[in-house]
């Protein structure tokens, strides 16, 4: 992901970039990109460097969800798999055939699902309305 940031940065600073007129954008357009590429790698890297110093724990039936807790959820009959992890949030990786979706405890999903177990379920308000989704496990 730095060499990417590094590549935007060079391709906004590059003389075929150099505006031909007033109305010309692609010189600030490209910076932006590199700026916002830039920003996203430090994120990244701060995300790898937190999780690298986190332990992860298995939990046992009836205890509640916290960091580090796999989850399995069903909302009108589809499943989710959670990874409730302190960043990398939103972040989606296949393990096997099983689809991950990482939740952080301050977005909404992960802030629902906290301190609850088996059994129970997360409200979720979005734009659209409400979601409620069942814990089916909590590893």
């Amino acid at each position: 992901m730095a060499r990417i940031a590094q590549d935007a940065a060079a391709a906004a600073t590059h003389e075929e970039n150099k505006p031909e007129n007033d109305k010309d954008m692609r010189s600030t357009e490209a910076s932006y990109i590199a700026r916002g590429q830039a920003e996203r790698a430090r994120e990244l890297e701060r995300s790898v460097a937190l999780l690298s110093s986190i332990t992860v724990r298995s939990f046992g039936a009836g205890e509640g969800i916290a960091a580090t807790a796999l989850v399995t959820l069903l909302h009108r009959g589809s499943k989710l798999v959670c990874f409730v992890l302190p960043a990398a949030g939103g972040q989606r990786v296949k393990v096997g055939a099983t689809e991950v979706q990482v939740v952080t405890p301050t977005s909404p999903l992960g802030a629902a699902l906290m301190g609850l177990s088996e059994g129970d379920e997360a409200e979720v308000p979005t734009p659209q309305g409400t979601k409620v989704y069942e814990v089916v496990e909590v590893r």
